[in-house]
């Protein structure tokens, strides 16, 4: 009987550490996995964005051999490519703005290519929207921001385009976003050469 008194109260406590460490221990699990949630979406945003770029610059540089010009070397073609992949994530055309003004996108540590780092100004106000910009560089190096039409020739044949999409991406664990601010500013940018023949 003596044994049973005494091992009553223990199991009491050992029950009662146990309820403390789990609440210990949940906390922090709960906060991994809201941080885990908020990273696996910014990734996933972050793939779809990258593809984008890539498309819409793999777009604008394509070459047409039997017409022998660059027929989608132009701001609606690569535009259309552009939201074409986003529209996969979830985007709509509201959240998607071309920005023309101002020339290329000017990098913030003067890089001559157009790379990231890029100022906090030329990324989007708003969270969940993105802004895509279009930076041509033709066969002597001179840049322009924008084409209304593409050229009727291989004029720019070895030229350069690059698409810059920049998004403000919005945390949703309230949190997480104690911690790291209400979003963060990804930034995803994709060269490629303009195609030609002789």
């Amino acid at each position: 009987m003596a044994s049973e008194v005494v091992t009553r109260p223990r199991r009491k406590r050992q029950r009662g550490q146990s309820l403390v460490e789990f609440a210990i221990s949940s906390t922090v699990l709960l906060l991994l996995a809201m941080g885990l949630i908020d990273l696996s979406r910014a990734f996933y945003y972050s793939v779809s964005l990258q593809g984008a770029a890539r498309e819409g610059a793999r777009h604008g540089a394509w070459f047409n051999t039997a017409a022998r010009a660059n027929g989608f070397l132009d701001d609606n073609d690569v535009m259309t490519a552009v939201k074409q992949a986003l529209y996969g994530a979830g985007f709509q055309d509201s959240q998607i703005n071309l920005v023309t003004a101002g020339g290329c996108l000017s990098p913030t540590d003067s890089n001559t290519v157009n790379n990231k780092p890029y100022p906090a100004g030329a990324y989007p106000a708003t969270s969940q929207t993105v802004n895509v910009y279009i930076c041509y560089t033709d066969p002597s190096g001179n840049k322009f921001s924008t084409r209304a039409s593409p050229p009727s020739d291989n004029s720019w044949k070895l030229g350069d385009i690059n698409v810059s999409i920049l998004m403000n991406f919005q945390l949703i664990t309230p949190l997480i976003q104690g911690m790291f601010g209400n979003g963060l500013n990804l930034a995803y940018n994709e060269h490629f050469t303009i195609q030609g023949k002789p």
